[in-house]
């Protein structure tokens, strides 16, 4: 895989594929005494509740200047297997109740980069269950 193909999963700013640049930029960052990321406002649609059912896969609302995002997962109460509530792909295809990493109750999971963001998409396992995924997007400190 080239530098120029891998440049899209990445989150640092100056849009360095994941090498040696990266690590040298962080350092810089670091020494600097800058953070690689901030919480972007809740009033800039920095935060998103998204239901998650077993009948549609289900895509994030991504807001302009995200770079990354944390999810968390809330699990239907009446769901019987806690341990495994939704499947995701963050390639672009769609998951199946049987094709995806599967994420449980409570779980937390980092999506980094703008074209992972746009990539995910999310189903629920279990039928006639309604799950929500609290998400929290980032951006970098220059957007901030």
């Amino acid at each position: 895989m080239s530098e120029a193909t891998r440049v899209h999963k990445n989150a640092y700013r100056n849009g360095n594929a994941s090498s040696m640049l990266d690590y040298l930029e962080e350092l810089i960052l670091i020494q600097s005494g800058e953070n690689g990321r901030f919480t972007i406002p809740e009033t800039e649609q920095g935060y998103e509740d998204l239901s998650v059912t077993d009948t549609e896969v289900a895509q994030l609302t991504i807001p302009e200047n995200a770079i990354s995002a944390t999810i968390s997962i809330e699990a239907d109460a009446s769901i019987t297997d806690k341990s495994r509530v939704i499947r995701f792909k963050e390639n672009g295809s769609d998951p199946s109740a049987n094709s995806g990493i599967a994420l449980g109750d409570n779980d937390l999971y980092e999506i980094t980069g703008r074209w992972n963001l746009e990539s995910f998409r999310v189903i629920g396992i279990e039928a006639g269950k309604n799950h929500v995924l609290r998400v929290q997007y980032y951006q970098s400190p220059q957007n901030a």
